[in-house]
C-alpha cells in the first residue's frame, strides 16, 4: 500500500509517502522553493514537495494506491498541472487533529494516549490507543478562549496577532515569569477544560500598560521592554501549567497510559521546555509538532495499524559524492576530496577549535523546520566569540537569541541533556560545564538543547563524539544551513550559495572539503 499524504498551504504545506505503513519520504514545500525556483502557492497541492517525495522514494505518480489530504478550514485543494493524474487516485480526507496525533505517535516509543494542543484549528483533543488504533476522545473546553487570550496579549504588547503564539515566543528568551500570579487568576483549569476570565486578563494588562508603554515594541525604555518579555513569559508558563493539568486529567481517564503531547502549539521551544520541567517522566513531546508534520499523519491514516516505528526524520532528498562533484566542478570551485572519514573528523574538529564556522551537508534533508544534523552550521561553544559569529554575523538576529546545542551521545547524559522524550528543551548548566559552553549560555545560565534520535545524522554524531574526546567540549552549536529567513539548503548548489554568501568559513559536503582560505584548504591535517 503506497499512500501520498499532503497537508497545509504556503510555508506549512508538505507531502509524505508511506509504503506499507512506513514513511519513506517527507518534504516541505517551503524547502523546495529555491531548488525549483517557483513561488509557493497560497492554496492547492504542494506540487514541488510531492515530486521531491516521489523522487526520494524512487516512485512515480502511477505507483501510488491512494492520496490522503488533511482537511483544514480555509484550504481548498486544487490540482497543479504538473501533478496531472493525481485526481484518478482514490482520495481520503483526514481530520487535521487526527493527522497531528498519528504523526506524533508514529515517531514516538512513548505513545499510549496523545493530547493534541492545536492552534489551527483551536482545540484540545485527546486520542487513545485501542487495539492498535488511535480513537478520538471528547474535546476539552477552552482552546478558543486560550487563542483569544493570546490575541489580546499580542495586541497589548504591540505584536502582530496573525500567529500570536509565535510572536509571543520571540519575547520569552532568557525572561522570567514575573506576572505569573496574575495570569494564574485569569486562566484556570476547572477539571473539564480551560476557563479564561477575560475581565481579569484585561484588568491585568491595563494596569501594567498604565505605567509602562507595553505596546511600543521599539521603545528604548528598559523597564518597559523587561515588562513586555515578562508578560509573554508569564503567559507561556501559565499555558504550561494548564496543559500539564489537562494532560493529567486525560491520563486519569485513559487508565494512566503514557501520554504524548502533540500539535502546533508545542512548536514553541520555551513552552516545551516549561512543560518538561513540570511533567516528570509521565509525558513526552512529539518529535515534530509543527504543522508540516500533518502530511505524515495523512500518509499513515490508511495503514496505521501496521505502521512501523519511525526512527528518524532524515526523509528528504539525498545526494551522492558524484552528484556533489558534478556541482562543484560546474561552479569552478577549489576543493579537497577526502575519502578517509577519520581525517575529515580530525580536520573539522581542528577548525572548530580555531573558532571557525563550519557548514555541514551530509545525508538526506531532514523534514521540518529544525536543524537535525544533515543541513547544519556548526560552531564550538567554548569559543567566546561564537555567539557573535553565529547570531550577529551568520544568522543576523539579536545577539541574545538562543543558540541551539546538540550534545555528543557520550556526554549528553552526564550533562543532563539526554532526555530523548523532548526534541527541544532548556537545561540549567552545571558549573563544571559552563566554561565549555560559555557562548551558548543565556542570562539564566541555561542552554537550549536539540536532541537527535539514535539513527538521525550518524555523521554528525560521530563528529560530536570525536570532538568531545579531543577537547572535552560536550556539544556543538548547531543551526540551519540557510540564508536569513530561508529554509535549510536542500541541494548542494544551495549549500554552496549559502556558504559563499555568508560568514561561514568552511563547507563539508559529503567527502568534499571547501574553505574560503585557500592555504588552509591545502594544508595537511593529520
Amino acid at each position: 500500500m503506497k499512500v501520498l499524504g499532503i497537508s497545509g498551504r504556503g510555508p506549512d504545506a508538505a507531502a509524505a509517502v508511506a509504503v506499507n505503513g512506513r514513511i519513506v519520504a517527507a518534504v516541505s514545500e517551503h524547502s523546495q522553493r529555491s531548488a525549483t525556483r517557483r513561488a509557493l502557492s497560497p492554496d492547492g497541492i504542494p506540487a514541488a514537495a510531492t515530486q521531491a517525495c516521489l523522487d526520494a522514494a524512487g516512485l512515480r505518480l502511477t505507483d501510488l494506491d491512494a492520496v490522503a489530504h488533511v482537511s483544514e478550514a480555509g484550504v481548498v485543494a486544487t490540482l497543479e498541472d504538473d501533478l496531472h493524474g493525481l485526481e484518478d487516485l482514490p482520495s481520503h480526507s483526514v481530520d487535521a487533529l487526527h493527522a497531528d496525533a498519528l504523526q506524533a505517535a508514529a515517531f514516538s516509543a512513548h505513545a499510549g494516549t496523545v493530547l493534541v494542543c492545536s492552534s489551527r484549528p483551536a482545540a484540545l483533543a485527546p486520542f487513545e490507543q485501542q487495539d492498535g488504533v488511535l480513537v478520538p476522545g471528547q474535546l476539552l473546553a477552552g482552546a478558543d478562549e486560550i487563542f483569544s487570550a493570546a490575541v489580546s496579549i499580542a495586541h497589548a504588547l504591540g505584536l502582530p496577532a496573525r500567529d500570536p503564539y509565535a510572536e509571543l515566543e520571540t519575547l520569552t528568551n532568557s525572561a522570567e515569569p514575573d506576572f505569573l500570579d496574575g495570569f494564574a487568576k485569569a486562566m484556570i483549569w476547572n477539571g473539564r477544560g480551560v476557563v479564561v476570565h477575560q475581565d481579569r486578563l484585561r484588568d491585568l494588562l491595563t494596569s501594567l500598560g498604565e505605567t509602562l508603554p507595553l505596546n511600543d515594541a521599539a521603545s528604548i525604555n528598559v523597564r518597559a521592554q523587561h515588562a513586555r518579555k515578562a508578560v509573554a513569559t508569564s503567559f507561556t508558563c501559565r499555558l504550561a501549567d494548564l496543559f500539564c493539568d489537562a494532560a493529567r486529567s486525560v491520563r486519569e481517564q485513559t487508565r494512566g497510559q503514557q501520554l504524548l503531547l502533540a500539535g502546533g502549539l508545542f512548536s514553541s521551544a520555551r513552552l516545551s521546555s516549561e512543560i518538561r520541567d513540570r511533567a516528570g517522566n509521565d509525558m513526552a513531546m512529539a518529535a515534530l509538532p509543527e504543522l508540516p508534520g500533518r502530511a505524515i499523519g495523512a500518509a499513515l491514516v490508511a495503514s496505521y495499524e501496521q505502521a512501523m516505528p519511525q526512527s528518524h526524520l532524515a526523509l528528504g532528498p539525498a545526494f551522492s559524492n558524484a552528484d556533489v562533484k558534478r556541482v562543484l566542478d560546474n561552479c569552478r570551485l577549489d576543493y579537497v576530496y577526502e575519502p578517509d572519514w577519520s581525517r575529515i573528523l580530525t580536520r573539522v574538529s581542528a577548525m572548530l577549535q580555531q573558532g571557525k564556522v563550519v557548514a555541514w551537508f551530509q545525508g538526506a534533508l531532514s523534514f521540518g523546520p529544525r536543524s537535525l544534523g544533515t543541513r547544519s552550521v556548526l560552531c564550538d561553544p567554548s569559543n567566546r566569540y561564537a555567539r557573535h559569529n553565529i547570531n550577529e554575523f551568520y544568522r543576523q538576529v539579536s545577539i541574545d537569541e538562543p543558540l541551539p546545542l546538540v550534545f555528543a551521545p557520550a556526554a549528553a547524559r552526564m550533562a543532563g541533556a539526554g532526555d530523548a522524550r523532548f526534541p527541544v528543551f532548556d537545561i540549567v548548566v552545571d558549573a563544571a560545564w559552563r566554561g565549555k559552553l560559555v557562548s551558548a549560555l543565556d542570562t539564566r545560565q541555561r542552554v537550549r538543547v536539540h536532541t537527535l534520535a539514535p539513527h538521525q545524522a550518524p555523521e554528525l554524531q560521530s563528529l560530536l563524539d570525536f570532538h568531545y574526546a579531543q577537547t572535552g567540549v560536550p556539544g556543538l552549536i548547531e543551526t540551519n544551513l540557510s540564508a536569513p529567513g530561508e529554509p535549510a539548503a536542500c541541494t548542494p548548489r544551495e549549500a554552496i550559495r549559502t556558504t559563499y554568501a555568508s560568514a561561514i568559513d568552511a563547507l563539508i559536503i559529503g567527502n568534499f572539503v571547501l574553505m574560503k582560505d585557500h592555504w588552509l584548504l591545502r594544508s595537511d591535517v593529520r
